[in-house]
């Protein structure tokens, strides 16, 4: 690793313990407590079990704790004779003796009482978390097993975490995934199994959900790759027929709710870039077993950003798998299993081969069943999917008809970034329908989209602006929308300042499509259009210069743009568009240089730095806009030129 990238992986990790320890003094949520009047015998006598295993001999202390295992311990009143008893503090006690038998049972109650968040955060508190992880490294299998599950509960939060992280307990984890060197097969019939392959497996499984937990933490992240953990875990997700023991170690391959730390994804990618793990991954899916196609269909969709999977996943049928699981008709929707599989779809559907097979399908007809999912979280990767994969004039029509177009209309009057950007994109696409276009402008959608430019997040503006340009392509009244909106043509011309790449060039496109209105060009120029668009000029980025090329083209048809351009300085880096590779780059800029050659000053700056030659290698290319376009340019520099 070079010094600039220790130096990144100590900048995150310390920013993360910082983040971590926001809620380290996070109090304790006050619980409802029962009247004194209302209390039970069963509270009372709760509080003696207790006490017999703080002042008890090993056998009476063994005895209660398997009484107090009986015990349903969600209900309130044990909860408050629990807590008020403090025995998270004596069950710590416990841990630290010798007693084996004790230990187990100590943990198997902990185990139940950690899954409640009040006995989660005392655990913290009363510095339970680092006798749990010395736990771990016990000669004993059962403690092992034990200690591991009840971490699995327990590690839920930033301190507790970092607390995990901090005592050793990776590693620890990671010797439990160890079950043999050998491969790995396993099968569902237990009496298959001998009692200490039975036993390793279960510390196995519970190791993997502890793991799981952990890993939302990038630090802990790293230290499993260290540790030797993602070989392991390769290793045991390639195992057969693990459907019930091993349905938790997908989890462990790093699919958080969050986003990954980049130093951490992009090693863990690097070891186990494998096409047979992934079709390992499509095959576990087939099981009848939606947890564990959830866990699946996360890790596929973490692995699909990625564009060489993506190329392995297209080469497995991971399509095909992805359909099967949508298709399947169950009686109420599994939300978590959805919200898996459409996000692996979306992220698949970046590579064109896996978009095509998408289409044959019929995963939009799929999708549009799910537009009236009530959570955001779920409708992100739907509409998302919908956006890249319904571009096709089919699906177009499919949408139209099914009524789905409304539904995206509804959409932009939410709130959320991602789901409000997909829902414009989709819109986009559904004006080159002529009967969708219709009707978008009949339930007046362009309004919509013009107030999301005003939306703070640059990702809505950039897709607000998108749709925009789209609409004014193809719709005979978005000039006159436009125009109707106070400030919005202003707006417009604003955003070419934003410092978001994307924002710009969104908004570039759809000042080029709204100027070949002169009634629009007009407004456009009072904003100084031009000006702003000539600053643009000598960006790097491609899809920038040709959507800066094109406005440029229509805006200075207007007389006084060509001057402005020329006194801002965009000129002279335009002539070096024409040297470009790209074809529509090229075009764009000599249809530019076309309408910039009007002004005289202009065309002694293009005759100055050699545009002449440039523009009569164009006339003879096989492009007649081209041609046309540079002809134009060479006339207006060959008579201000002869009559100067």
């Amino acid at each position: 690793m070079s010094q600039t990238g220790y130096a990144s992986g100590q900048t995150a990790e310390k920013a993360e313990e910082s983040e971590e320890s926001e809620d380290d003094e996070l109090p304790i949520l006050p619980r409802q407590s029962i009247p004194d009047s209302e209390l039970s015998p069963q509270y009372w006598f709760l509080l003696k079990v207790v006490k017999y295993i703080k002042f008890g001999s090993p056998t009476a202390t063994l005895l209660a704790l398997c009484g107090l295992s009986r015990y349903d311990l969600t209900l309130p009143m044990c909860q408050q004779a629990l807590e008020n008893s403090e025995a998270v503090d004596v069950l710590i006690n416990v841990l630290e003796a010798e007693d084996h038998k004790c230990k187990v049972a100590a943990l198997r109650v902990l185990q139940n009482l950690v899954k409640i968040q009040h006995f989660q955060r005392l655990l913290v508190i009363k510095s339970g978390i680092a006798t749990v992880v010395r736990l771990l490294s016990e000669a004993e299998p059962d403690v092992r097993c034990l200690a591991a599950g009840t971490l699995a509960h327990a590690v839920n939060n930033h301190r507790s975490r970092m607390l995990t992280r901090k005592a050793g307990a990776v590693p620890l984890l990671v010797d439990l995934l160890d079950i043999q060197s050998g491969p790995m097969i396993v099968t569902t019939d237990e009496f298959n199994f001998k009692a200490a392959t039975k036993q390793k497996i279960q510390a196995a499984t519970a190791a993997a959900k502890a793991l799981r937990s952990l890993s939302y933490s990038a630090s802990a992240r790293r230290e499993l790759y260290l540790a030797g953990g993602i070989p392991l875990l390769t290793r045991l997700t390639l195992s057969i027929g693990g459907q019930r023991e091993y349905q938790h170690l997908n989890s462990s391959l790093g699919t958080t709710n969050r986003a990954p730390s980049v130093a951490s994804t992009d090693v863990f990618r690097a070891s186990v870039k494998a096409d047979i793990l992934l079709g390992q991954l499509l095959r576990h899916m087939r099981y009848d077993c939606e947890q564990l196609q959830t866990l699946c269909a996360s890790t596929i969709a973490h692995f699909a950003e990625d564009e060489t999977n993506r190329k392995v996943l297209t080469q497995l049928k991971a399509t095909e798998t992805l359909v099967w699981v949508l298709k399947q008709e169950k009686p109420q929707v599994n939300i978590p299993l959805l919200k898996a599989v459409s996000t692996a779809v979306w992220k698949l559907s970046l590579s064109p081969e896996a978009r095509d097979r998408f289409r044959q399908l019929g995963i939009v007809r799929i999708f549009i069943r799910h537009l009236n999912q009530p959570t955001e979280e779920v409708l992100l990767p739907i509409v998302s999917s919908i956006s890249v994969i319904g571009t096709d004039q089919e699906n177009l029509a499919l949408l139209r008809t099914e009524r789905a177009v409304p539904r995206f209309v509804w959409l932009l009057s939410g709130n959320h970034p991602g789901l409000l950007s997909a829902a414009a994109l989709t819109m986009a696409n559904l004006t080159a329908d002529v009967d969708a276009l219709e009707l978008l402008e009949t339930i007046d959608a362009a309004r919509l989209l013009w107030s999301l430019l005003k939306h703070p997040s640059p990702v809505v503006q950039a897709g607000a602006a998108s749709a925009i340009a789209a609409f004014s392509e193809r719709s005979k009244r978005a000039g006159e929308v436009a125009r109707s909106l106070v400030g919005g043509l202003e707006l417009l011309v604003s955003l070419l300042r934003a410092p978001e790449l994307e924002v710009v060039t969104a908004a570039a496109a759809a000042v080029a499509r709204m100027a070949t209105e002169d009634e629009t060009l007009a407004v456009l120029s009072d904003h100084h259009v031009v000006s702003l668009l000539a600053s643009l000029v000598r960006h790097k980025n491609r899809d920038l210069k040709l959507r800066v090329a094109e406005a440029i083209a229509e805006c200075c048809r207007w007389p006084g743009n060509p001057a402005q351009l020329g006194q801002g300085g965009g000129v002279k880096p335009l002539i070096g568009y024409l040297r470009s590779s790209h074809l529509d780059l090229r075009r764009a800029a000599a249809k530019a240089l076309h309408q910039v050659s009007s002004d005289r000053e202009n065309c002694f700056i293009l005759h100055h730095h050699g545009a002449v030659m440039l523009l009569l290698k164009l006339v003879g290319c096989g492009d007649v806009e081209i041609q046309s376009a540079a002809a134009g340019c060479l006339s207006n520099i060959r008579n201000f030129i002869h009559n100067a």
